[in-house]
């Protein structure tokens, strides 16, 4: 009885919460929106612009890993620089050679779908009460056929489908995240 309990009062903290942010989420999920559409209008643009963007974040990572390693060379200098190097020869690869850093990422988007699909259905249920669960659900299912459709067809596809496919998800995600705005905005906590 007591372990039900503690999961009505989380459930009511986390509905709480929602209800108070509620606005950021809507922001967020038109945000999401705006971001979907110009990726599918744009598919090869967009997937060139995560292709840099994730080279240059590597780079940046791998040069502060670096200056890390000198601060902290007790923690093992020699792997930290190992692992610099990993970070910052991805980030160049990525950033020099944009086609094959596409299909790349592609295929780590195709995982990255399955993985958050898995994770949406599995939220959908644990707050299946309320009434924007479906729409979770139905994010979290999308997501999953994305990613596995992604798999199917790489590498032919890559060139566009990193853009197109990032953009429909965003779509969705801003949706899902705008219906759980305006459910959380009316404030009735889920079985109320």
């Amino acid at each position: 009885m007591a372990n039900q309990t503690d999961t009505g009062s989380l459930q009511a903290q986390v509905w709480h919460a929602l209800h108070d942010h509620w606005r950021g989420l809507l922001i967020l999920g038109i945000v999401f929106l705006i971001l979907g559409s110009a990726a599918i209008v744009a598919p090869w643009a967009a997937a060139l612009a995560v292709n840099v963007l994730v080279g240059w974040l590597l780079l940046i990572s791998g040069v502060v890993q670096i200056l890390h390693s000198f601060q902290a060379h007790r923690w093992g200098l020699i792997w930290n620089l190992l692992g610099s190097a990993v970070y910052i020869v991805a980030g160049v690869l990525l950033l020099t050679q944009p086609l094959t850093g596409v299909i790349t990422l592609t295929l780590l988007l195709a995982a990255f779908f399955i993985v958050e699909g898995v994770y949406k259905l599995v939220l959908a249920f644990k707050v299946k009460p309320s009434r924007a669960w479906g729409w979770l659900f139905f994010s979290g299912l999308l997501a999953l056929l994305l990613g596995l459709l992604i798999w199917a067809r790489w590498p032919g596809d890559a060139p566009w489908v990193l853009g197109l496919l990032l953009g429909i998800d965003l779509i969705f995600g801003g949706w899902s995240l705008i219906m759980v705005s305006m459910a959380a905005r009316r404030g009735a906590a889920p079985g109320v």
